[in-house]
């Protein structure tokens, strides 16, 4: 976590790395919010990028088993265990 110092007149200076990988170039203007005790700045105009659906595919993959096989086994052992 990059650490910077606010100045006189409440200055901050964005690292060179961070600035880089936001794409943040001289004279870009940023929004600022405060919330919950934080501090997050953004590019002026930027949208926030909409996640698909997809993007969460497999985000389970093996949560139940490896095969097909480990899968069944571990759905009839939870389907045992409801009360009835």
């Amino acid at each position: 976590m990059a650490k910077v110092r606010v100045r006189q007149k409440n200055q901050i200076t964005i690292p060179l790395r961070i600035a880089e990988a936001a794409n943040i170039k001289p004279d870009d203007m940023l929004e600022i919010n405060y919330a919950n005790d934080v501090v997050t700045l953004m590019p002026h105009g930027r949208k926030e990028r909409k996640r698909s659906v997809m993007d969460y595919s497999g985000i389970a993959r093996g949560v139940w088993g490896e095969t097909i096989a480990e899968i069944d086994e571990e759905l009839q052992r939870e389907r045992e265990s409801w009360e009835r």
